[in-house]
């Protein structure tokens, strides 16, 4: 005998009621009868989607939806949805092609997660094309100006780089990821004063980031702050012990003490790490060539 509504809706409340209580088996088997049912198909099928991905079980989720879409082709909710469980799998063709599906709605979070797989494919065109289009359709819509400005760092666009990160703090003071690419996009252009103050903001925001911690290290070294440049990266050592970064700093630092073979040592650390790490590199061949003198 088929369910009414009502009872249709009593069994998605109780589905709900299971997720918040954390019985997951007890939600899945409602949500799974719900979707045998079909009245209720679309939601039970996106509301068990999401508790699969809540639950690390993405490809769950991903056959969920991909069955949803079979039956119902177009469907704008299970199609975005799917797009973004791809996403998160670092799926980025399979997202985009979700994505492009429903482009023509001109739906500011549609763009903006196309831009985001098509900076991480590293087509960087495409994605700042579709992150221009978000801000078009959204000047408020939050990360943008963020993901923007960091694009914008890659191009080596620091000028226009900083001009996005200040909008997008003005809209969220609080992202500890936007001071922190306003401090490197100011510490690009030699502005080391606004470069350590955006540093130290990031660290305010979130001290638990050792890159933010290591970057203000860096800049008070190039601003011959040499106790208080160690200050920072012991501490980012501290939160990220094998740190190639701050080991090259660390090896700098003791450089321009003239400890050249204390120097060499935090340069060699830094290279096993990091093999290409260009500072630690020609660190090393600094230390060398002055220890042979």
């Amino acid at each position: 005998m088929r369910m009414n509504e009502i009872q249709l809706s009593q069994l998605l409340d109780q589905a709900r009621a299971f997720v918040n209580e954390g019985k997951q088996l007890h939600a899945e088997q409602i949500y799974h009868r719900l979707i045998r049912e079909e009245t209720l198909f679309v939601q039970a099928s996106l509301e068990l989607a999401t508790l699969y991905a809540e639950n690390d079980n993405v490809n769950a989720g991903i056959n969920i939806l991909s069955k949803a879409l079979e039956k119902f082709p177009g469907n704008s909710e299970i199609t975005f949805m799917l797009g973004n469980l791809h996403l998160r799998k670092d799926e980025f063709d399979e997202a985009l092609s979700c994505y492009q599906a429903l482009a023509g709605k001109k739906i500011a979070h549609i763009h903006f997660n196309m831009g985001i797989a098509y900076f991480y494919k590293n087509n960087i065109k495409r994605a700042e094309e579709q992150f221009r289009l978000t801000l078009k359709l959204d000047p408020q819509f939050p990360k943008v100006n963020e993901s923007l400005g960091e694009l914008l760092i890659r191009q080596k666009s620091y000028a226009a780089a900083i001009h996005h990160l200040k909008r997008g703090i003005a809209i969220d003071p609080y992202s500890w990821v936007s001071h922190h690419l306003l401090g490197v996009a100011y510490h690009a252009i030699a502005d080391l004063k606004n470069a350590y103050n955006e540093f130290v903001l990031a660290i305010e925001m979130d001290p638990n980031e050792a890159q933010s911690w290591q970057k203000c290290g860096e800049v008070l070294l190039e601003m011959n702050r040499y106790d208080e440049a160690e200050q920072y990266l012991r501490k980012a050592l501290e939160l990220k012990p094998h740190f190639a970064d701050a080991l090259a700093n660390f090896g700098q630092l003791y450089f321009k003490k003239g400890d050249t073979a204390r120097s060499a040592d935090y340069f060699s650390q830094a290279l096993k790490l990091d093999p290409n790490n260009s500072q630690a590199r020609f660190g090393k061949l600094q230390a060398t060539i002055s220890e042979k003198k």
